[in-house]
């Protein structure tokens, strides 16, 4: 039930961070939890007509110097990013 309800959250922050956006890309952790958020992409999409979500799906490492590059210069090539325990604090 928790995972349910972290999940529906993401979507509400998702459709919020998208008022105006046409595409979202998501880059995001190779696990079971985000590969089973994408498996829901469908019914977003139908409920949000003209949002389009791109996830970009990386193992930890790669994802975290990817994610850190791109904040770094200011390079915008992620419009929502997930983050774990580690990364929050900083």
């Amino acid at each position: 039930m928790k995972f349910k309800t972290a999940f529906t959250f993401g979507l509400g922050v998702i459709a919020a961070a998208s008022a105006h956006a046409a595409d979202l890309v998501i880059a995001t952790v190779n696990n079971g939890h985000m590969i089973e958020m994408q498996k829901h992409t469908k019914d977003f999409e139908k409920a949000n007509p003209g949002i389009t979500l791109k996830w970009v799906t990386l193992e930890e490492g790669v994802l975290r110097q990817r994610v850190t590059t791109d904040i770094a210069t200011k390079g915008g090539q992620f419009d929502v990013m997930t983050i774990g325990l580690y990364e929050a604090p900083i």
